[in-house]
């Protein structure tokens, strides 16, 4: 396999041209091509899919989106669009070409999607988080195939504050024509990220978006913010503040569930972990509709509201349901998780961890939902994390 490294980790403002064309020489030899999302699909990487699909398809190319949670969770863009399940891949299938987007990581897939992704013949990536994982794999695969008729071509920027930044470097490096609803999908997933981060306020209620001074200050990232919101009409962009700030529209259940996180909290003995447990098949978690977009902001809700409102708090975490695994999510006010992280994964069996590109959020799964492995799993993690906090 031919791997070009030369893009990773790159820092760029502005995306070379000659970067943006081997990409899209790529795509266009290609005959069909899969877009990877990463596992607990978010805006940013759903979103970066759609615009690349849209792309992929007027150059007359089959394309698929492959992502874990369901479109309709994730309240994007209504269009026909071929979308399969990530746990729906076939075994036999071997694909042309995959397109990775927002991650570059192994582990921010799941284990069938990463061989799946690793057999094919091209592989391409766009993204904001470092890692090269895949490649690495993908090259000791083919070589052990004997095999040097592959590609893998991944453009890295970490500087950016989004894949679908990314995205739109691209697009004006090839010089393609952003049409508006390209534009919603990468606002959407710019403000979707930005908003985690603090650099853009969203008001649901109001229907307003606006920068902070530290987004202002990024030259690339204010840019890029800049010349999309150009392209959308007020409505739109009152559509993508309701659906960010979904907090502020909750329903009765949705707001109970969201108060009742503040009753079930516990600490660590130390008052440094604060965390809270849903239990596997949790009858209001299920009635909500499990992991979605709008149980998932609640959760991220809870975790930023405990970790400013308690000085001593250093990591909260929050543990439940999805897709047939029990998982955490957890925020850390210190950026130490790598640190937590390469501590407990020495220690706990058949846990996968993934820090993804933030070093003070992350994410961790067992395969079981058996409420008393659960439950031990819980206490497992607690009991490490308390040692190291």
């Amino acid at each position: 396999m031919k791997i070009n490294n030369s893009n990773i980790n790159f820092k760029a403002y502005k995306m070379s041209q000659k970067q943006a064309q081997q990409i899209n020489n790529t795509i266009k030899k290609s005959s069909k091509i899969d877009i990877i999302c990463h596992e607990s699909t978010d805006r940013d990487s759903a979103n970066s899919a759609l615009a690349m699909a849209d792309y992929i398809e007027q150059q007359g190319i089959n394309a698929r989106i492959i992502l874990s949670q369901d479109l309709k969770s994730l309240t994007l863009r209504a269009q026909d669009k071929n979308i399969i399940q990530a746990k729906n891949l076939k075994d036999d299938e071997t694909p042309d070409t995959v397109l990775c987007v927002d991650f570059c990581k192994k582990e921010r897939v799941a284990p069938n999607v990463c061989n799946y992704i690793k057999k094919a013949n091209n592989i391409i990536g766009l993204d904001h988080h470092l890692g090269v994982d895949i490649t690495q794999d993908s090259l000791t695969l083919t070589k052990e195939k004997n095999s040097t008729n592959k590609t893998a071509s991944f453009y890295i920027d970490t500087t950016a504050k989004s894949a679908t930044s990314v995205i739109y470097r691209f697009f004006e490096a090839i010089d393609r024509e952003i049409s508006d609803d390209t534009a919603y999908d990468l606002f959407f997933g710019l403000i979707s990220d930005c908003n985690k981060k603090g650099l853009v306020k969203c008001d649901g209620k109001n229907g307003t978006i606006n920068a902070t001074k530290e987004m202002m200050q990024d030259k690339n990232a204010y840019e890029i913010y800049q010349n999309l919101l150009k392209k959308l009409t007020p409505e739109k962009v009152s559509s993508i503040a309701r659906k960010i700030d979904i907090i502020s529209s909750l329903s009765q259940q949705e707001k109970a569930f969201s108060d009742s996180l503040y009753e079930k909290i516990k600490y660590n003995k130390k008052g440094t972990i604060a965390y809270v447990e849903i239990p596997p098949n949790d009858k209001t978690w299920n009635e909500l509709g499990g992991d979605n977009s709008t149980t998932s902001a609640i959760l991220n809700h809870f975790r930023q509201t405990v970790l400013k409102k308690y000085n001593n708090i250093k990591t909260v975490f929050a543990f439940y349901q999805a897709n047939n695994t029990y998982r955490l999510s957890v925020h850390s006010k210190e950026k130490n998780l790598k640190q937590l992280y390469d501590l407990t994964l020495n220690k706990i069996a058949d846990t996968s961890f993934t820090i993804g590109g933030h070093e003070d959020r992350g994410g961790g799964k067992i395969n079981s939902t058996d409420e008393k492995t659960c439950h031990e799993w819980v206490k497992s993690i607690i009991a490490i994390a308390d040692l190291y906090n």
